[in-house]
């Protein structure tokens, strides 16, 4: 099973192929034709594939523009270009005062509210790991970016608390970006917003310091009803339970670790599964690629409401990321390292699972690995995978969260392709232990724990 899952020289033209549709957000052409492209492969390799419609909404934002000038000298006045903050509501010549995020009296205004992205420790989450594996004892120094401020997905909230008409975001990142595609939990916001960039919003920093300001506001954004398909590819094994092995094929850009670099671990594991005979697969196999990850992980949660054998799920791997970490070149981008992202492993801790996934990770190399439990950050796993945990199923759930997670930065060159074989290794010893997982003796509770 090991000698048949394909070399990072196929998996990384698969994330090629994948990236090269362009944009795949849930309800576009470039999403559905991965999913077509992905739905081909699977039966290539064997698999018998449905499709499972997902309905969610979906956003689609363009350029934005804020034109700002002093009160009190009319001539002073910027013209910034930016990005229309998705799950916002479009507007054309907005008119507002700005005030800062704190002032004592927002209501009726543009808010500037400046998003800084959380510095982790990640001894943080080292002291309470079910297990890891980082033999150059990296974890003791290092400091994971995350793609997020300390809010995550909730950027708009703390303007629309303000009681703020409009949103002026600043993305304060360690590099220069206004495209960054959050939120996308599906939640539809009643003001616009448009994301500027750190330098742009240096600029309107200083013309505020100097007086109050007025702004017009124009933004480009659509949000609407998508329609697309969790593609659930099966390979029959021995007794009734199944194992799930997934990722989403939509993305925020043409995307390639969130989630080419998921799409291609899927079909690795398809196809390294494919080679071994039915009565020495542990269980029954399902690879899973859900639609309008996106949208608050919609296909995920329709897979899990819908799919006749979800009561026979003994666990759900979950692969999102295999991702470089990056830095920052000095010019205002990012340039990838030659270390992994810190791999975050959720893991249920359920019997053997958490020294199940340790041992994978150990014999595969895979360093700068945590094994955490799947409450460590919060009720569930942040990852579509997450899921799998209120619903009673015992889930691995890989997540990386490098800072460029939601940038179209996110290219073929953020992928660390030295870890493609040996996490999909690492997955296959996964799949292959289920077999001693709870749920392998019919007469038992697929989610006894």
């Amino acid at each position: 099973m090991l000698a048949a899952i394909p070399g990072a020289e196929a998996q990384m033209a698969w994330i090629r192929e994948v990236c090269a549709h362009g944009v795949r957000r849930p309800g576009t052409a470039a999403g559905a034709a991965v999913a077509d492209w992905c739905a081909a492969r699977l039966a290539e390799l064997g698999c018998e594939v449905t499709r499972q419609p997902v309905r969610a909404p979906a956003s689609h934002p363009a350029d934005a523009r804020l034109v700002a000038w002093s009160v009190d000298d009319p001539g002073r006045r910027l013209t910034l270009d930016g990005f229309t903050i998705p799950f916002t509501t479009p507007t054309t010549g907005l008119r507002r005062h700005l005030t800062r995020l704190g002032a004592s009296d927002s209501a009726g205004t543009a808010v500037v509210h400046r998003v800084t992205m959380t510095d982790l420790p990640v001894v943080f989450l080292d002291e309470g790991a079910l297990g890891r594996h980082d033999p150059a004892g990296t974890f003791t120094t290092d400091v994971h970016t995350l793609p997020f401020g300390p809010t995550l997905t909730k950027v708009v909230e703390p303007v629309l608390d303000a009681g703020g008409d409009a949103m002026v975001g600043i993305v304060d990142a360690p590099w220069v970006t206004d495209r960054y595609f959050v939120p996308y939990d599906g939640v539809l916001r009643p003001i616009p917003g448009i994301w500027l960039d750190r330098t742009r919003g240096a600029a309107l920093d200083e013309l505020l310091d100097a007086g109050p300001v007025e702004v017009e506001l124009t933004t480009d954004v659509t949000t609407a009803e998508s329609v697309g398909d969790n593609l659930v590819a099966t390979l029959p094994g021995s007794g009734d339970g199944w194992v799930v092995v997934g990722s989403h094929h939509d993305a925020p850009w043409a995307s390639a670790v969130e989630d080419g670099s998921g799409i291609a671990q899927v079909l690795a594991q398809a196809a390294a599964w494919a080679a071994v005979p039915e009565a020495e697969r542990p269980h029954n196999l399902c690879f899973l690629l859900t639609a309008a990850h996106m949208s608050d992980g919609a296909g995920t949660q329709e897979f899990l409401r819908s799919w006749a054998h979800v009561d026979d799920i003994v666990v759900g791997i979950h692969l999102e990321h295999v991702a470089v970490r990056a830095e920052p070149d000095g010019a205002g981008g990012l340039r990838p390292t030659r270390q992994p992202e810190v791999r975050w492993w959720f893991t249920s801790e359920s019997g053997a699972l958490p020294a199940t996934v340790t041992d994978a990770v150990t014999a595969e190399g895979l360093d700068r690995s945590l094994v955490l439990g799947p409450e460590a950050l919060g009720p569930m796993p942040p990852t579509d995978g997450g899921f799998y945990h209120p619903a009673g199923i015992p889930v691995v759930s890989l997540l990386a969260a490098p800072m460029y997670l939601f940038d179209p930065l996110d290219t073929p060159a953020m992928v660390h392709e030295p870890s493609l074989v040996p996490t999909a290794r690492a997955t296959a010893r996964i799949v292959a232990a289920s077999r001693d997982l709870p749920g392998t003796d019919p007469t038992a509770g697929a989610h006894d724990e």
